[in-house]
């Protein structure tokens, strides 16, 4: 088996917001990765950003086959799915992580087309010239970073001959009241997971997160999840040896002793700023895996299912948002 990766889509400024379009490649393709390129703009030292924070310069990835989304969300959406299903950090400052100002980043942030990447079974098969486009609609210039640069490369697998790829495109919806809301899915294939994200996170002395408790019904039976918290999904990640990303994320604190013998305690902020009196991105987003052992085992079989939805018991009426991760045969 051999694998090549290569440069895509060489480097170059991109001038102005919009969306822009580039083809991939013909080989059986098992990741595409995004390299953001911005300069700093950290004048104001704070406004220095993390990964998560840099990926919000997508606003909409989405990798098309003949016109068809088969890998549609954020970019701080794909930071978190690679992370929570993976334990996959976007390496999580990128190159030139310092906050000097007007210094060139690099952020890379990997789409896996299968189930892992280097899969040879499980990765999207050799398309024609012209029938896989990546598309991505861009914010050149934000808080922290401005001047945005991008390129791309691809992994490919020239001599796979993949029986599966995965899709993933997300659902956006608002729920129209607290209490008991039903999100309909796709049915038809293998399901191994659900990405849920959600305006309110768990924060402040009465939380009261977006999605509430969660259950998953399948044809009306409940599947993998009955009433689960949403403050508690993460510590399931635990159970597959990641830690998990806590409120502060990297945020942390020194006790250092002053010339009057006092301590005193100062709080080094990473992450971009998240202190304390800022809610972290990651307390937004739970992932509802249904492959931990990655041998479909305990995935969700909806080929012949009626109807798939997952429920939430609101605890704030406001916009949320899935990604199912589908298994598609070839």
């Amino acid at each position: 088996m051999r694998h090549l990766i290569s440069n895509q889509v060489p480097e170059r400024n991109i001038a102005a917001d919009g969306v822009y379009s580039f083809d991939l490649g013909v080989r059986p393709t098992s990741a595409i990765v995004v390299h953001l390129r911005p300069l700093n703009d950290t004048g104001t030292l704070a406004n220095w950003n993390n990964a998560i924070r840099l990926a919000a310069a997508i606003n909409r990835l989405t990798v098309l086959w003949r016109g068809q989304a088969i890998h549609s969300m954020r970019g701080e959406d794909l930071v978190a799915y690679n992370w929570l299903r993976w334990g996959l950090l976007p390496f999580m400052y990128g190159s030139n992580d310092d906050n000097t100002n007007n210094e060139r980043r690099v952020v890379s942030l990997p789409i896996i087309m299968g189930r892992y990447p280097f899969d040879p079974d499980s990765c999207f098969p050799a398309p024609n010239k012209g029938e896989l486009t990546i598309e991505l609609d861009l914010d050149i210039a934000d808080t922290g970073y401005d001047t945005l640069n991008l390129s791309i490369d691809v992994l490919e697998l020239p001599d796979a001959k993949p029986t599966e790829y995965e899709k993933r495109v997300q659902q956006t919806l608002t729920f129209s009241a607290t209490g008991n809301n039903d999100v309909d899915l796709p049915v038809g294939n293998v399901v191994r997971g659900l990405l849920l994200w959600g305006t309110t996170g768990y924060g402040g002395a009465t939380p009261a997160p977006s999605w509430g408790a969660v259950t998953v019904l399948l044809d009306n039976q409940e599947f993998g999840f009955r009433s689960v918290d949403w403050e508690t999904l993460m510590a399931y990640q635990a159970l597959l040896g990641r830690p998990g990303l806590n409120a502060t994320e990297d945020d942390h604190r020194h006790v250092i002793t002053t010339d009057g013998n006092a301590q005193t305690e100062l709080e080094t902020l990473g992450g971009g700023g998240h202190g304390p009196a800022t809610p972290a991105t990651y307390r937004n987003y739970a992932f509802l895996d249904f492959d931990p052992t990655g041998d479909d085992k305990f995935s969700l079989d909806a080929t012949s299912a009626r109807r798939l939805q997952i429920r939430a018991n609101a605890e704030t009426a406001d916009a949320v948002r899935v990604v199912p991760v589908e298994v598609i045969k070839v």
